[in-house]
């Protein structure tokens, strides 16, 4: 089988037709995904428009080109909206949609007042130019930073077709051709080759750019609380080892503070667990609000009690933040279906001596915690360094 522009047309057209269909059996997979819909979406009106290409030469002239041209269109649109929704940016939907409109106004023109098919390949090498563009611009600017290896690949991908279509501005239309796209000549023959080969080359990127996103995901999901939306466990005491050995090395404080709801097991009794559930996500929303600047430690540790890590913070300043816990709750009840209900806390604090591991410093503000329940109720107590002191040192506690 010789390469020749119907043979190109077929395989494009079977290339797209492929691709969609598997798309659309992923998104049967995945459902719920925006981003995978939109982008199914495009796939489909891409094999739209290369049918009516196909089929052009038994369909009349001048609405086949015209509806081709808008599935086109269509298609730059929703891949460019999708891309927009997986990096989470906001693009409003007049912006493509007039760009989208300026070209079809252009492809009408040149098609029916001035007919001229190299102009009109010359209209749409310049908006599939700029979509292209603007959508490696988006993976480049706003990549998040744990996805930006599919981000890259994708913007490299567009990027490279972007090439393409610049190169086909200045490429000459037989002069035979008349307004048969199929007798352009052997350059404009050369750029659909290289458009198919790219078509498949951008199929992959997009599904990379959906793996590395549910991969992130996945590890998000992993260290994530469900209830609350906070670190879990075993997040809060890597990432707080972890940062207990960088401020020892760096010779500065740290400060844990172990907060514990004041009679939960009463609310889940008189209310229910729902409304226990309820308190827990209120709790949590203040304790974001009362944390300082940059990147503070916050976890659930586990039931009602919750772990924030100061870094940096002397004792004084963790005093003071665990007092604006206390005063937040009482100024912020919690709203439940039967009204409000002023939760309160108890907290322990302990500042790291430089020995032994998170572990050990949790041990100590427990024990804190315990005598602020037992001395009752409703405030903060610190780790003394005799109690500090008495704590078995963990074996597995990592030297600093």
């Amino acid at each position: 089988m010789s390469l020749d522009f119907p043979t190109i047309t077929v395989l494009g057209f079977l290339l797209c037709i492929g691709i969609a269909v598997g798309f659309s059996l992923l998104l049967m997979v995945l459902r719920g995904q925006p981003v995978l819909r939109l982008w199914t979406a495009s796939l489909w009106l891409l094999t739209l428009g290369v049918t009516l290409l196909a089929l052009r030469p038994y369909l009349p002239l001048v609405p086949a080109i015209l509806a081709g041209n808008a599935a086109m269109a269509g298609c730059a649109v929703l891949m460019l909206r999708g891309v927009a929704l997986h990096l989470e940016q906001p693009l409003p939907l007049w912006r493509p949609l007039l760009m989208a409109t300026t070209f079809m106004a252009c492809i009408f023109a040149f098609l029916v007042l001035w007919p001229n098919l190299g102009v009109r390949l010359q209209v749409f090498s310049v908006f599939t130019l700029l979509v292209d563009g603007w959508i490696a611009w988006l993976l480049l600017r706003h990549a998040p930073v744990q996805q930006r290896t599919s981000c890259r690949l994708a913007a490299a991908v567009f990027l490279a077709e972007a090439a393409l279509y610049a190169v086909r501005l200045f490429l000459p239309v037989a002069p035979d051709a008349g307004e048969d796209i199929m007798r352009t000549g052997t350059p404009m023959f050369v750029t659909y080759l290289a458009g198919v080969m790219l078509e498949l080359a951008r199929c992959f990127a997009m599904v990379l750019l959906l793996v590395e996103r549910m991969l992130v995901d996945l590890r998000r999901a992993a260290r994530t609380d469900g209830l609350t939306g906070l670190l879990n466990r075993s997040a809060v005491l890597a990432d707080g080892q972890a940062q207990l050995q960088r401020l020892r090395r760096q010779g500065r404080p740290l400060a844990l503070l172990l907060v514990d709801v004041d009679h939960f097991k009463q609310i889940n009794d008189r209310w229910g667990h729902l409304a226990g559930d309820q308190v827990l996500r209120h709790f949590a929303v203040l304790l974001q609000r009362c944390i300082p600047g940059g990147d503070p430690l916050l976890g659930r540790y586990g039931g009602e009690e919750f772990v924030l890590v100061l870094a940096g913070s002397t004792q004084d300043e963790a005093r003071a933040r665990a007092a604006e816990i206390r005063i937040a709750l009482q100024q912020h009840p919690a709203r439940l279906a039967t009204g409000p209900v002023t939760v309160t806390a108890s907290i322990g604090l302990a500042m790291d001596d430089g020995r032994g591991d998170l572990s050990t410093l949790l041990a100590a503000a427990d024990a804190a915690l315990y005598r602020a329940k037992a001395g009752g109720r409703d405030r903060l107590a610190c780790a003394t360094p005799a109690e500090i002191s008495r704590l078995p040192i963990a074996d597995n506690a990592v030297p600093v």
